[in-house]
């Protein structure tokens, strides 16, 4: 089911991208394409509904040389997307998968930087895929899959990700239920490669079995060569840990990085006055329009220059106090608690 296809300027392979939700109900018996040519994908399960997007890497001086991946069950996305909007930027997320967003159509949201695919679970309150994609890739929806998955797709490869709410020995756990066995099968006979280790840490905080592993990663040989798998920190309050993919790639040497200039210490009435003070006997009559234009952008930058600052703070968050760390900090380390000595 391929969703649009990219070649990526730096010389990674293109990939393709599905995530998958936890909902009831079986593996879709819907195959993935062929592991030639085929997607890097991200999806979501039986019963969500989805969208669909390609994307294109372009370097830019903040690109980090490999393509993270994130994929994870928010329980609710609305309340949550000041800690995501840091998380994302602070982790240098190029795609991130989110499961069980409780949007509904009327309900807006956006995260700066990033473009955004959605698709909401008609008359429900829960469920609903969202997909968020860099603003340096290309991306475009190309067909929405309402029935059992959604996902995005960059060409070859193929990678599916997400909550499959299912048990197996193959990611620890110590049964293997109906949907495991589905799971397994369907693995099989696409001759995909699990991401999981069965040792990695749960994912998922269960009140009831204490610690759980229902997010799962699967990809082709070629993408997995190059695949590394991490569980994060807490985030937002869900009970689902968020889980990192990175893909490593080739990458070209990035160009030199330039200080942002500070537009909220701008003195723009001074500002004013010094470009009119440069602009005012630029000659326009008679010359190459050209090098008019060159004159005029150089009295502007010149006039930036002496009145606007530039330089910000290293991972500044306007909103942050050590407040917050604290209470960020111990909520991590209850749940870590938790986990380790269940009760």
């Amino acid at each position: 089911m391929p969703l649009g296809e990219s070649n990526d300027r730096n010389g990674a392979r293109p990939v393709k991208i599905r995530q998958a939700g936890a909902v009831p109900g079986s593996v879709p018996q819907r195959s993935p394409p062929s592991a030639i040519g085929g997607p890097f994908n991200s999806s979501r399960g039986a019963r969500g509904r989805g969208r669909k997007a390609t994307g294109q890497r372009t370097t830019k001086a903040k690109d980090n040389p490999n393509i993270n991946i994130m994929h994870w069950n928010a329980e609710g996305v609305t309340n949550k997307k000041t800690e995501l909007e840091q998380f994302l930027h602070q982790n240098s997320i190029n795609i991130c998968c989110i499961q069980e967003t409780h949007l509904q159509k009327e309900k807006p949201f956006k995260i700066r930087g990033y473009q955004t695919f959605r698709s909401d679970r008609q008359g429900r309150k829960k469920g609903g895929v969202l997909t968020l994609v860099r603003n340096n890739m290309n991306a475009s929806e190309t067909k929405r899959y309402m029935d059992e998955a959604e996902y995005i797709e960059v060409k070859s490869g193929f990678l599916i990700a997400g909550d499959f709410n299912s048990q197996s020995q193959s990611w620890g756990y110590n049964i293997l239920d109906k949907r495991g066995e589905d799971i397994e099968t369907w693995q099989d006979e696409n001759h995909l490669i699990l991401v999981n280790d069965p040792t990695d840490p749960p994912t998922f905080y269960s009140r009831r079995w204490h610690t759980t592993k229902p997010d799962l990663a699967l990809c082709t040989d070629d993408i997995h060569k190059n695949l590394s798998r991490k569980v994060l920190d807490q985030l937002g309050g869900s009970d689902h840990r968020p889980v990192l993919l990175t893909i490593t790639r080739c990458t070209t040497p990035e160009p030199p990085q330039h200080a942002r200039w500070n537009h909220k210490k701008a003195q723009w009435g001074l500002f004013r006055i010094r470009t009119n003070e440069l602009t005012k006997d630029i000659k326009v009559e008679g010359l190459n329009i050209n090098n008019v234009v060159k004159d005029f952008n150089a009295s502007i930058i010149k006039a930036a220059k002496e009145i606007i600052p530039r330089g910000v703070r290293k991972d500044y968050t306007p909103y942050w106090t050590a407040e917050l760390q604290r209470a960020h900090d111990d909520l991590t380390k209850a749940r870590e608690e938790a986990e380790t000595n269940p009760s």
